[in-house]
């Protein structure tokens, strides 16, 4: 049997397969389990967790678990109505899940085109957004040559991919090429970078996209991790912005590919006056909330994202690319606790707006089959 009250409102947080795994053993994620609950108390929420593998045949029950103050339980519950799904890793089966839970429950942040080629497509239909975007065509031999006469920094990276794997920045030099990836650097000439280019790619599906100039602190280049989410008014709003400085051996920003996070006050301050600093800002949310609300088009579910995006030396801001599960750590690594727990707030006071909306809609149904049944 169900165990709890049923006028308690439960919303399901739906998590990778190893995020529970450490959940139930009491081990530390990026996923912070008791922010969920807090918020929750506050707003009369008590969080779901589980992974797709967790749901019983039929999609009606669930092996849920419970934050008990240590590390989750386990309990069989009935699905939540709403859904907050922050599956990274999903399989096959897991998206089955995902999908089937989508047109039962409402799931947000649900399965969506995760193809930068398209997603750039699809924002690149609103003229309000295009400056917003650095140029990005699919990886041909031929284009990569235009971009190389064309820009002294460009990107080659995978069409699907994420924590910049993969990802290649050159960098021209006069007439030598610097090949910059994770774990290589080389100096080469024009014919020996294309052919090293078209061996990395190989038959996989890769962009190409004109590397920013982007504003430095401390000699270093930064780009800015912006979260943008729905709240409690359905409205999008950037929860927090946090500067990610660049590692200075593989030119990538990426916490997992030894950037490191810096608060995005700290960033600027060397770089504009506290007037301009203001403008940036403004300038970084409003682009932001643009690029989500046309995202969003496409993709209703959609209510939480992390976006990269990178400034000029005159604070013009850039898309760089757009997550669908922010891990939102850097805010933690950055010590910004606040913008850290906003992060989790937003998405919690979305989801009661969901569910209070589904009460007043069956109240609704309820008073008009009185009336009319």
């Amino acid at each position: 049997m169900e165990q709890g009250g049923s006028f308690v409102n439960r919303i399901g947080i739906m998590l990778d397969w190893g995020i529970m795994q450490k959940g139930i053993k009491g081990d530390k994620s990026y996923e912070r389990l008791p922010y969920y609950v807090e918020i929750g108390k506050e707003l009369g929420l008590e969080p779901v967790f589980f992974h797709p593998r967790h749901v019983l045949a039929g999609d009606e029950r669930v092996q849920g678990y419970f934050w008990n103050g240590h590390r989750l339980v386990s309990r069989l519950v009935h699905i939540p109505k709403v859904i907050h799904n922050r599956v990274l890793t999903g399989d096959q089966k897991a998206r089955a899940v995902i999908s089937r839970l989508s047109r039962k429950k409402t799931v947000f942040n649900g399965l969506v085109v995760r193809d930068k080629r398209k997603v750039h497509q699809m924002l690149w239909k609103n003229e309000q957004i295009r400056p917003y975007l650095p140029n990005t065509v699919p990886y041909s031999g031929e284009q990569l040559r235009q971009f190389l006469d064309k820009y002294q920094v460009v990107y080659v990276k995978p069409s699907i991919g994420s924590v910049g794997i993969g990802v290649a920045r050159i960098e021209r030099h006069g007439s030598d090429y610097h090949f910059i990836a994770s774990k290589k650097r080389k100096v080469m000439s024009r014919p020996e970078l294309l052919a090293a280019v078209r061996r990395w790619v190989g038959n996989k599906r890769f962009l190409i996209q004109r590397g920013i100039p982007l504003a430095r602190y401390g000699g270093k280049t930064f780009d800015i991790r912006v979260s943008v989410q729905k709240n409690r008014e359905r409205d999008w709003t950037v929860s927090g912005m946090v500067a990610k400085v660049a590692n200075s051996k593989n030119k990538l920003s990426n916490l997992s590919r030894g950037g490191r996070a810096v608060p995005f006050s700290e960033a600027v301050s060397t770089l504009f006056t506290p007037e301009q600093q203001a403008q940036t800002v403004q300038r970084i949310n409003d682009a932001a909330v643009a690029i989500a609300k046309q995202y969003g088009r496409h993709f209703p579910s959609l209510a939480d994202l992390g976006m990269d995006i990178g400034i000029d030396e005159k604070g013009n801001p850039y898309l760089i690319e757009v997550n669908v599960r922010d891990q939102r750590y850097s805010f933690f690594k950055a010590g910004e606790k606040a913008m850290f727990k906003q992060t989790y707030r937003h998405p919690m006071e979305y989801a009661l707006t969901l569910i209070e909306e589904q009460k007043l809609r069956k109240k609704h149904a309820a008073q008009y089959l009185r009336l009319h049944g």
